[in-house]
């Protein structure tokens, strides 16, 4: 079969996407030669995969010129071609979805022409279509730098001076300029900065972190900020709200800092575009898991804190993004088990009904079907769950632990011991063998299976588990799955215990 990257671009494309390449082939401008529209339309009958026994460069040669012998030559040549028009059709389509690239880009060539009128009313164009965007964002800031800048230079080039408040007026396109300059690199500073902390925190890079410290203090981002404010500069207040969020994260153990990153995005989101919003609240949601995750004692409830930002979330449908109007599989899920956490479920079962729909069709059914399951078992209708359960596709599933994990506390709760220890024999198997599961699941995972262990076998055997000392080790534990239902079914074991005696 073939072995060439550039089919991993044909991989990617729609079918819509697909005719449109044969379009731009077709093109006389981008390609004159017949070949290789053949060459494209015989490779294209195999979209998506591009995995069959006939896709080889010799089979391919005899379906193009089967008058001729096979030549390698011709045929690496053509693939190259193929190759290279497929670049130039990436680009063209990134090109055509960046209408402020596209259009100063049109202007800047106007400019080198030398065809004033043209150019002039181009750039009015742009001006005004920049204008109309209802937030600010970096790339915004760039284009509107780009434009002020080229409207100055083209004017010194073909404009005459006869007189002083022309210059001021020149002059300030200038200043307009670098205003703009200045907030497209105090925005994307804070934010490859707040990318940098997290990557950092994850992986534990502490030198990364000072870095993080000393490029605030180098480049004394307050004072910038006093002075974009001051000077009434365009994105200071995003500016602030991205310096917020950044010192919530590098300060994490100071509350504060988080509650004025909440403030000021609340104050400032009408001026944030679909993919900052999104982006700004996921962060949010970020801070609280953190805080979530640690055993130590916070004042802040931020259990109710996250559920509060997931409500927000659903309600303003800040998960839309530019390139995604559905609901994340894992914010759904995340907010499904926040509702359990909480203990809100008339609230989460609302939530399912009226957000399912907005689910990818292609994970609608089972993601439903998975809810659903989680809410009967937390309303203790456990055949119910297990029904719903049974409707998933577990083996296509996003979320194949989570299934297992429920089936086995199902049977837990219905008292089926003997198939609860089959599946837990087959689940330990299954996450010591499959090696698509990771480190972090393979142990949260496999402590589960540990304890849910302990737990049949103290309710279906004479060997009786000590119940105190299971709890305990359980409230030392955090990477486990499932560690507050283990937690109640101990505190449940251990009052039936004390009232037998």
């Amino acid at each position: 079969m073939l072995d060439y990257s550039f089919l991993e671009i044909l991989e990617s494309l729609s079918r819509e996407e697909l005719r449109s390449f044969r379009r731009f082939i077709l093109s006389p401008y981008f390609n004159r030669s017949p070949k290789l529209l053949r060459l494209f339309d015989i490779i294209a009958k195999y979209h998506p995969n591009f995995e069959n026994r006939n896709l080889t460069k010799e089979k391919l040669h005899e379906k193009i010129t089967p008058e001729l012998p096979y030549n390698e030559i011709t045929m690496r040549r053509l693939l190259f071609d193929l190759q290279k028009l497929a670049e130039k059709f990436m680009i063209q389509m990134n090109f055509e979805r960046k209408n402020a690239e596209s259009g100063i880009a049109l202007i800047e060539e106007l400019a080198r022409r030398g065809t004033p009128k043209m150019h002039s009313m181009s750039l009015n164009n742009q001006k005004k279509a920049i204008e109309s965007v209802p937030f600010i964002d970096s790339d915004l800031c760039m284009s509107k730098f780009r434009l002020e800048t080229e409207d100055f230079y083209f004017g010194v080039i073909n404009n005459k001076i006869n007189r002083k408040n022309f210059v001021s007026k020149e002059a300030n396109k200038l200043i307009n300029g670098l205003t703009y300059l200045i907030s497209y690199f105090l925005l994307e500073a804070v934010k490859h900065n707040d990318v940098l902390l997290t990557y950092s925190r994850d992986y534990n890079v502490k030198h990364n972190i000072k870095f993080i410290s000393q490029f605030i203090d180098l480049f004394d981002f307050e004072r910038l900020r006093i002075f974009m404010k001051t000077s009434e500069m365009k994105g200071a207040s995003v500016v602030e709200l991205y310096l917020n969020t950044l010192r919530a994260f590098l300060y994490f153990e100071n509350n504060e800092y988080y509650f004025s990153f909440k403030k000021s995005l609340r104050t400032h989101r009408d001026e944030l575009s679909p993919d900052d919003l999104n982006h700004l609240y996921g962060k949010l949601a970020s801070y609280c898991i953190m805080k979530n995750s640690q055993n130590e004692k916070d004042p802040h409830d931020f259990e109710y804190e996250l559920f509060d930002i997931y409500k927000e979330i659903v309600s303003n449908k800040y998960y839309v993004t530019h390139s995604n109007s559905y609901i994340p599989v894992d914010l759904f899920r995340n907010i499904i088990l926040q509702s359990i956490k909480v203990k809100e479920l008339s609230w989460m079962e609302d939530f399912i009904q009226n957000n399912g729909r907005m689910l990818h069709p292609n994970r609608m059914n089972d993601i439903m079907s998975y809810s659903y399951a989680m809410l009967n078992f937390h309303r203790n209708v456990f055949d119910r769950s297990l029904e719903f359960l049974s409707r998933i596709k577990e083996e296509e599933f996003v979320f194949r632990m989570d299934v297992r994990n429920l089936y086995l506390m199902n049977y837990f709760e219905l008292r089926q011991y003997d198939t609860a220890l089959s599946l837990i024999k087959a689940h330990k198997k299954f996450i010591k063998e499959n090696k698509i599961v990771n480190d972090e699941t393979r142990i949260h995972v496999g402590n589960f299976l540990k304890f849910m262990q302990k737990l049949v076998n103290f309710q279906s055997t004479d060997t009786k588990t000590d119940l105190k000392i299971l709890k305990l080790q359980l409230e030392r534990s955090s990477r486990i799955s499932n560690r507050q239902w283990l937690l109640g079914k101990v505190e449940e074991l251990s009052k039936s215990a004390r009232r037998a005696v």
